[in-house]
């Protein structure tokens, strides 16, 4: 009895000090699949919607990745849609995306913001779009231009280097974007 109390033991003891050691805990935020994320900007009824594979915490940044649409609303209206390989959204609800493409219901702008290699796209939610390069398209023009920036409703822009074009007396086709009105 004795004998068969001490194999117990001992092969309980071996046991115990073979088995695998414990995983360590991830040091990295949150990670989340397959999200739906909403952003609700100080600015009074503007919201924004968005959908992608993936989203990570990072040191207080939020990371939105893979297949990433966005939508902005404001008064419960689509004003734009956003779509980039990745958006980071910053303390003050700021966004960061490496490029961009956005289109802008009211006007029907089509722009792409930056390019890969070309430097980040900010969003910032009170003053709008600021860009390295920007490539736009829309019924009444059409071009692209070096440091752009603009307010959500391109009624406000700047740019460096601009190569525009307007047609004379007419348009370069109708609307594009999806819902959108000239």
């Amino acid at each position: 009895m004795r004998l068969l109390l001490l194999l117990v033991v001992v092969f309980g003891m071996v046991f115990w000090f073979l088995r695998p050691p414990p995983r360590p805990l991830p040091t990295e935020g949150v990670r989340l699949k397959g999200v739906e994320f909403y952003l609700f900007p100080e600015e009074e009824a503007v919201e924004w919607w968005f959908t992608a594979q993936e989203m990570v915490e990072e040191g207080g940044v939020f990371r939105i990745q893979g297949g990433l649409k966005g939508e902005r609303y404001v008064e419960d209206r689509l004003d734009l849609r956003l779509f980039a390989p990745e958006v980071a959204v910053e303390p003050g609800d700021n966004l960061r995306a490496p490029f961009a493409r956005v289109e802008i219901l009211k006007g029907c702008f089509r722009l792409q913001l930056s390019a890969p290699g070309k430097g980040e796209v900010l969003i910032r939610q009170k003053e709008g779009f600021f860009a390295p390069w920007v490539r736009i398209e829309a019924p009444n023009l059409r071009g692209e231009a070096q440091g752009f920036r603009s307010d959500f409703g391109m009624e406000r822009i700047e740019a460096e280097s601009p190569r525009f074009e307007f047609p004379a007396g007419g348009t370069f086709g109708p609307c594009t974007v999806e819902g959108g009105s000239s």
